[in-house]
């Protein structure tokens, strides 16, 4: 028999995904603690930073994509990789916002609707909703004393989608994954279950049961068992 040598069709992972854990981790949390994003802690025993914001998922984010790390987005909430951490243990946020409406039942969120509204008309020429926002980060802003004392900033990147698929209409429906813009694909015999608020300004995240929820208007609200999920592709990794 010829030797065998290991040249085999090896299915490879497209991306490696990690908690805010490690070495790092103590750095990132140290950085972001004091401003306001949502409940947070750090767990010296394990290294881990402890819960998950949109808001907190936007800093993170933008702290890490110049070292080639981001956050990740919905279509890596598909991702057999993600799924097997936070099943049935974590919820996880992703840096996106969905507008459905301008006015909220949540008057914290009344100032960052103003100011993303101003940034998509800016961006795409006008304001058409429903939208998903993606590519900005957050900072600090005292004045807004009936909000979250943040701030919505534009990256270079920022983009801001509209598409009617992101309505509370399509709240329940089954969907297969995402498609380019990063709007749900609909499949009644799709693997995971899509939920939309449908009003004013929602936040998305991955929950524990693996279903993609944008029902949350509340982006401060975090729990010990969230976690922000990192996404670095293979062979980038920092040592």
């Amino acid at each position: 028999m010829a030797d065998i040598t290991g040249n085999f069709d090896w299915q490879t992972q497209a991306v490696v995904p990690a908690f805010v854990q490690g070495k790092d981790a103590i750095t990132i949390y140290n950085a972001i603690k004091e401003l306001g994003l949502g409940w947070m802690d750090y767990d010296s025993k394990t290294s881990t930073l402890r819960g998950s914001t949109t808001l907190m998922a936007a800093k993170i984010d933008t702290l890490l994509r110049p070292y080639g790390i981001r956050v990740a987005g919905p279509k890596d909430f598909m991702r057999p990789e993600v799924a097997k951490m936070v099943e049935g243990k974590h919820y996880s946020d992703t840096p996106r916002l969905i507008l459905s409406t301008t006015d909220d039942s949540n008057s914290r969120n009344l100032s960052l609707i103003k100011r993303i509204a101003e940034l998509v008309e800016g961006k795409n020429g006008r304001l058409e909703l429903p939208v998903l926002v993606r590519g900005f980060d957050v900072k600090p802003c005292p004045g807004d004393e009936r909000g979250y004392k943040l701030e919505i900033v534009a990256r270079d990147d920022f983009t801001a989608t509209h598409d009617e698929r992101l309505s509370g209409a399509y709240s329940g429906k089954r969907i297969s994954g995402f498609d380019e813009n990063e709007i749900p694909v609909f499949d009644k015999n799709g693997s995971r279950t899509w939920y939309a608020r449908g009003k004013g300004l929602s936040r998305l995240c991955l929950g524990w049961d693996l279903s993609i929820y944008s029902l949350n208007g509340s982006l401060a609200l975090s729990y010990s068992v969230g976690r922000v999920v990192l996404i670095n592709a293979v062979g980038t990794q920092k040592k």
